[in-house]
C-alpha cells in the first residue's frame, strides 16, 4: 500500500477500538513529535516507529496475532486461529504498518490491555 505515515496513523485513530497507549509516539500534522501517552485533537500514532509498533501489536491481542517478515523485508500480522497468510494488500514496510492493515481488515483493534 502507498499510504503515507500520516494516512497510516490516521487510519489507525478512526477504527473502533483505538486507544493511546502509554509509550506510544504521537505525531502532529507538521510531522513533530507531540508527546506520548496523552490524547492530542490533531495527533496520529508513528506508525514507523518500534515503540508505537509494539502497542499497536498489543491491541491486537485479542486476534491472536502472528508478525513476521516476508522475503525482501515486508511485514504481515496475521491474525486468528489458522494463521492464513494474508494477501499481498496487507504487507507493510514496518510493522507498525502492517499492525494498523491488519486491524483495518478485521475492521477494529480488538483489545490489549496497557
Amino acid at each position: 500500500m502507498s499510504r503515507t505515515a500520516e494516512e497510516w496513523g490516521r487510519l489507525a485513530v478512526s477504527l473502533p477500538g483505538w486507544r493511546w497507549m502509554r509509550g506510544s509516539r504521537a505525531l502532529t500534522g507538521r510531522g513533530n513529535p507531540a508527546g506520548s501517552g496523552a490524547l492530542f485533537a490533531d495527533a496520529w500514532p508513528d506508525p514507523d516507529d518500534p515503540a508505537t509498533a509494539g502497542c499497536l501489536l498489543a491491541m491486537l491481542e485479542a486476534a491472536n496475532p502472528r508478525p513476521y517478515r516476508r522475503p525482501g523485508g515486508l511485514w504481515v500480522v496475521a491474525t486468528g486461529a489458522g494463521f492464513a497468510v494474508e494477501p499481498d494488500s496487507l504487507q507493510a514496510r514496518t510493522l507498525g504498518r502492517a499492525c494498523i492493515a491488519a486491524a483495518e481488515a478485521l475492521g477494529r483493534w480488538p483489545g490489549g490491555v496497557a
